[in-house]
């Protein structure tokens, strides 16, 4: 099968049928912010971060789209910015005010999205609410979880569901409310830590981790 050809920020490139823009781009070195994409579950498209212009025209998700033949993407434009930044500006107000003894610090996705798009944190902090600091919740006698970091991204869910045909890891509660919950027939799961690795910001800590 003939492969595809398209063009990234001015750049031709080829790829094969039925690749993702985001999949393309990343192959290639091409960062295009994401929070929930992981390559090695099903896009999702929750954080709605990952747009892209294609053909001049729409902004679409680059973690759903495929590549088309002849297809022009751009990764960074200003209607790319205006609809993307609003979003994490808000999602770094409502996370944990510093990066200071966090495991992900210095490989954290959140910590990547801010140096790219050259976040204010002075506007960050103007739109901070104030509020106490959560504890950390015990969701297994190995594993702790931070609700005041968690972004929602649902990969630890995706990781435990798909990957390993288990359900130890789940969403509780709505909106803001969200968090991620154990069930409590699971709490003694196969500490495969492959939610840990996964998380993108260092949500899900282990007592080692903690101990360091």
């Amino acid at each position: 099968m003939n492969k595809i050809q398209l063009t990234i920020n001015d750049k031709q490139f080829e790829a094969e049928p039925g690749a993702t823009i985001m999949e393309v781009a990343l192959e290639n070195d091409i960062y295009i912010p994401h929070l929930c994409y992981n390559p090695d579950l099903v896009p999702g498209g929750v954080c709605r971060l990952c747009r892209v212009e294609i053909n001049n025209d729409k902004l679409v998700l680059a973690c759903r789209t495929p590549v088309e033949d002849g297809m022009i993407v751009r990764t960074n434009t200003p209607e790319i910015d205006a609809a993307i930044r609003p979003i994490v500006e808000l999602i770094i107000a409502d996370h944990h005010s510093t990066c200071r003894g966090c495991p992900a610090n210095g490989k954290c996705e959140l910590q990547k999205i801010m140096a790219h798009l050259r976040i204010d944190r002075r506007r960050i902090d103007n739109l901070r609410l104030p509020q106490d600091k959560l504890p950390l919740e015990n969701l297994t006698p190995f594993l702790d979880y931070d609700p005041n970091k968690c972004v929602r991204c649902g990969i630890c869910v995706q990781t435990c569901e798909k990957i390993y045909g288990t359900s130890h890891i789940y969403f509780l509660n709505r909106g803001y409310d969200t968090k991620i919950a154990c069930f409590e027939t699971n709490a003694h799961c196969d500490f495969c830590m492959e939610c840990v690795e996964r998380c993108p910001v260092g949500v899900l800590i282990t007592r080692q981790m903690q101990s360091e």
